[in-house]
């Protein structure tokens, strides 16, 4: 974690705000390890009498959740693996385990998205119609249509294995953060932030994995950092960013609703949040009574989620309870390519809206 980013992003202790004792900005707690301005093992600490919690931090990576516990049970064996296995044992790892493992899983799922993020950058590059980047141009200029630019600090909510973050850095020049729950795309994104290096599988076939490992030359590497943190409760003070990116992300979290009033929440007045999803939802990922419309033709809308989210994002008569943002822009022309193996890929037609505070 580093600490210049820590400094500008100033989290707060989220069980003390679940709590209703308002934001409590943690400090420095005790440091075992390391690198200059770069807290490698060390905890942060929240000093209100009453909570005295301290969330940690595990290889450069501040786990910034309210149930901490839970969270490092279930990512222990990639908190504990790092770098130490070579592909070779990667490899007999992932036959043994098989496709349906947590471990074919975190392949497929890095496969997947380092591809899409990373396919045009390095050598090798095969650089795709629909990557990341396609996404990202078009929601940095849906961001900034009307508004001459995009400025100062940004989040990218659910940023995988950190592509959006670096493109953040680069085109704002301002420090970025990226924050998802995944530690092994945390991994691979700290990694290429802190040492230039992209490292990922790639799936030909079934359990069939070569690895990409490749140096890439980002200028702007030292401006980003990723933390370890709920989309839907953030560790961050109201109104503290200028901007945010959820590409792809509404759709993964177990309650959608609760993002967009996080999304409320961290939005400077003025500042602006660019959502993007294809509504493909999975009862695994988010509960079918959380989905934003998806799950009845005769609701309202006709079952449509585009709809829904308007709905609950209008700019009058909104629903109560609904979040404190209204949709000022929108587009609905933008495709995503995943790729699953070498012989499949999925393409997915976002529906990409704006928001910005309402209060």
């Amino acid at each position: 974690m580093l600490l210049s980013h820590f400094e500008a992003f100033a989290p707060i202790c989220v069980r003390c705000r679940l709590l209703g004792r308002g934001e409590q900005r943690l400090v420095v707690g005790a440091i075992a390890r390391r690198d200059g301005d770069d807290l490698l093992d060390a905890t942060l600490l929240c000093e209100v009498p009453d909570c005295r919690f301290e969330y940690p931090v595990i290889d450069g990576i501040p786990i910034l959740v309210s149930d901490v516990r839970d969270h490092v049970v279930r990512a222990l064996p990639e908190l504990r693996a790092g770098d130490a296995l070579s592909p070779l044992a990667e490899s007999i790892l992932g036959d043994c385990a098989g496709p349906d493992s947590d471990l074919g899983r975190q392949r497929l799922y890095l496969s997947s998205y380092g591809q899409a993020h990373w396919a045009d950058q390095g050598p090798g590059a095969t650089p795709a119609a629909a990557g990341l980047v396609s996404v990202l141009d078009a929601a940095l200029e849906l961001a900034a249509r009307g508004d001459g630019g995009v400025s100062g600090r940004w989040l990218d909510l659910g940023c995988s294995v950190g592509r959006g973050a670096f493109e953040l850095a680069a085109r704002t020049g301002e420090l970025a953060l990226g924050l998802d729950v995944n530690v092994a795309m945390l991994r691979c994104a700290r990694r290429l932030a802190r040492a230039g290096r992209l490292r990922h599988p790639v799936r030909r076939v079934g359990v069939v994995h070569d690895t990409r490992d490749v140096a890439l030359d980002l200028p702007h590497r030292g401006r980003v950092d990723f933390w370890y943190a709920d989309a839907t409760a953030l560790p961050l003070p109201a109104g503290s960013v200028a901007g945010a990116l959820a590409l792809n992300t509404l759709d993964s979290v177990a309650v959608p609703l609760a993002l967009l009033h996080e999304l409320a929440h961290v939005l400077a007045d003025g500042g602006r949040g660019v959502l993007a999803t294809p509504y493909d939802w999975a009862a695994h990922a988010t509960p079918i009574e959380h989905w934003i419309g998806g799950h009845s033709q005769r609701g309202p809308g006709g079952g449509s989620s585009a709809a829904e989210l308007r709905r609950i994002l209008a700019a009058t008569d909104r629903p109560a309870g609904a979040p404190s943002l209204a949709i000022d822009a929108a587009r609905d022309d933008v495709t995503w390519v995943m790729t699953m193996h070498e012989r499949a890929a999925v393409h997915y037609q976002l529906d990409m809206v704006r928001v910005r505070p309402d209060r």
